[in-house]
């Protein structure tokens, strides 16, 4: 199991002899303590991670706010924002692969290992940023990664851990809209967001993705019931309910019936009473927790984005942590303007 020790910074305390000296020691030791910002862009393989954090960068840009950009993601090749911070200066997949003999699975966990090894390697790139940026962090698709590795909560402690970087991090856990249409698939995914969300231990986020892809295929009022999962979505699935017509059966009663068919069969293996029970016990246990809410995010729609960084910022505080402008500085700035004019 990965572990280090946090650095701890020695206090001096200075003499002090006058007010003016103590509140400039208090404004000394404020800017040495101002945090940084970040959010861990998450979620499955096709989630739309990058996309996201595309569509995320350019309406911070679009908005006189400053981002960095970190890609975690070693097998990543094309990107629509050139990262400031990429794994692949380190170890790449390809590498890892080829040195070691690993396979696709295998050589990544590797990379994050090796990543675990060299954290001096992001402490250079990311000590020197000020308060001003939102560093977006982008991760692959494995969801090992997200379940039972110790290695994100290792790295998570790491960036946002007083001593150490001292970001704010969130986790922002992204699913494809489109597993809503297959339900049981969804509670999958949903279950593992909700690992990563006990893993973690930050701020959470939860956002059903590529909402422009479900449009036309499930009503408004019917997609609002997946914002908030619970048992009934199962109990309402209409593919179980013609499933059941068409065998003639209204409730569990056909669970031994299914216990006595050969456990090869592929309807049986797919569509049998025990996958149904596993699906009911996942969907009861994400429902005694009562933790997941999906938020919509359509990348082609710039308010869907804002609404989702609305969110970010709120979670780690970033607005509050912002020197408020004073109104003189935008009047004197016009003044200057007038004067060259």
């Amino acid at each position: 199991q990965l572990s280090f020790a946090a650095a701890v910074q020695p206090v001096t305390l200075l003499p002090v002899s006058s007010r003016t000296t103590r509140a400039s020691h208090r404004g000394a030791q404020h800017a040495a303590a101002m945090s940084k910002f970040g959010a861990m862009v998450m979620g499955p393989a096709g989630a739309g991670k990058s996309t996201f954090c595309a569509a995320l960068i350019t309406h911070l840009q679009l908005n006189r706010r400053s981002a960095f950009y970190v890609n975690l993601d070693p097998a990543a090749e094309s990107f629509e924002h050139t990262p400031d911070l990429d794994i692949k200066e380190l170890i790449s997949l390809q590498d890892a692969m080829e040195e070691v003999g690993l396979g696709p699975n295998g050589g990544l966990i590797y990379c994050f290992e090796f990543l675990m090894e060299n954290l001096d390697w992001l402490t250079e790139a990311l000590d020197s940023l000020t308060e001003e940026y939102l560093i977006i962090i982008d991760m692959p698709g494995q969801i090992e990664l997200y379940t039972h590795i110790p290695i994100l909560p290792t790295l998570m402690k790491f960036l946002s851990q007083p001593g150490s970087l001292d970001i704010r991090m969130a986790a922002v856990y992204l699913l494809e809209a489109t597993f809503v249409v297959d339900r049981a698939k969804f509670f999958a995914g949903t279950l593992s967001a909700m690992s990563a969300m006990l893993m973690l231990a930050v701020p959470h986020i939860n956002v059903l993705s590529k909402m422009d892809l479900v449009k036309g295929q499930v009503k408004k009022k019917e997609l609002k019931r997946f914002l908030t999962p619970d048992m009934g979505l199962l109990d309402d699935d209409p593919f179980e309910r013609s499933r059941r017509a068409t065998e003639g059966h209204d409730g569990d009663d056909d669970d031994e019936d299914d216990e006595t068919k050969r456990p090869d069969e592929r309807e049986q293996v797919m569509k049998g009473a025990s996958f149904r029970r596993l699906n009911r016990a996942v969907a009861g246990l994400i429902e005694s927790f009562g933790m997941i809410n999906y938020l919509k995010l359509d990348v082609t729609n710039e308010d869907s984005v804002a609404a989702i960084l609305s969110h970010v910022d709120d979670c780690i505080q970033f607005h509050e942590a912002q020197d408020p402008k004073e109104p003189r500085d935008d009047d004197s700035v016009e003044e200057q303007d007038q004067n060259q004019d």
